[in-house]
């Protein structure tokens, strides 16, 4: 099955789960949440393994990374209702 990237209409409705932080900080700057949600959707849709994240995507720790902190909040769970409800994507948490 080809995964499709979310379009900017998906993307409008689920942006606001991932605030901008304003917070001054070092070190590198952080990774569009757009980005990493494409790459963590690729996974769950695939059936694929983390490393074999595609290279055009984010790196697969950080994807990773970011993955169990959204799981763990609840950020996924709300994005994947949101978009079963809204388009019919089949996005299941894993």
């Amino acid at each position: 099955m080809p995964f499709d990237q979310l379009t900017d209409e998906e993307w409008g409705l689920v942006a606001y789960l991932f605030p901008v932080e304003d917070k001054c900080r070092f070190g590198r700057p952080r990774r569009d949440p757009r980005d990493l949600l494409n790459a963590i959707l690729w996974v769950v849709t695939q059936g694929e393994r983390w490393h074999r994240i595609p290279v055009a995507m984010p790196p697969s720790q950080t994807c990773y990374i970011k993955y169990l902190q959204w799981k763990r909040d609840g950020t996924l769970e709300k994005v994947f209702t949101v978009l079963e409800s809204r388009f019919g994507r089949d996005c299941r948490v894993t």
